[in-house]
């Protein structure tokens, strides 16, 4: 089915494993499992925690923005993609490095959208609807929303390091292994 999102899904989540080991790393699932899990928790059975309608309009129109923005993301990735491959690089360590991270960069970006685009349904229902669901719907739509925003870190670190990586490569015009201790105030590799 072409709407089916757990490929993304999958994709997504096999770049939370060590690039060394290719182990799950148990801090990014209590980081991005875990804690939004806690926010849900406390907001909903604990604190009751009810969104008035305008902060969930206002979560509404953040989040939908945000997924607009985050597909627009993915395109951009899936561009400099077909364009790099277009150039036929000489297959090595490196580039297999680059490719890598260029598809978990697009994994990451199309479940930040899909995750997005769920917040913004959570928080249409939070807006229209009242007592028992508010509760469910405010710590469901506050946990996403944690949720979001930890995987919007990572995107932006992997964007990041692909960015400092490159500017590396073209400073020394060697490859991302290049001794690069003349660098300004960057540890060598």
């Amino acid at each position: 089915m072409k709407g089916d999102p757990s490929r993304l899904v999958r994709a997504h989540y096999e770049t939370l494993v060590d690039a060394r080991t290719g182990k799950p790393l148990v801090k990014d699932y209590l980081l991005f499992v875990g804690l939004p899990l806690a926010v849900g928790i406390y907001c909903g059975p604990i604190e009751k925690v009810k969104l008035p309608a305008a902060a969930s309009a206002g979560l509404l129109t953040v989040a939908g923005l945000l997924s607009a923005f985050l597909f627009g993301v993915m395109l951009q990735v899936s561009q400099r993609a077909m364009d790099w491959a277009d150039t036929d690089p000489t297959p090595s360590k490196d580039v297999s490095r680059h490719a890598q991270f260029l598809r978990e960069l697009a994994a990451n970006a199309g479940y930040a959208t899909l995750v997005s685009l769920v917040a913004s349904g959570l928080f249409v229902v939070a807006a229209v609807t009242s007592k028992t669901m508010l509760v469910v719907f405010s710590s469901i739509g506050l946990a996403i929303t944690v949720h979001l925003a930890t995987v919007l870190l990572m995107v932006m670190q992997r964007v990041f390091a692909l960015t400092e990586g490159r500017l590396k490569i073209a400073q020394t015009g060697a490859g991302a292994g290049a001794d690069v201790k003349h660098l300004p105030n960057r540890k060598a590799g």
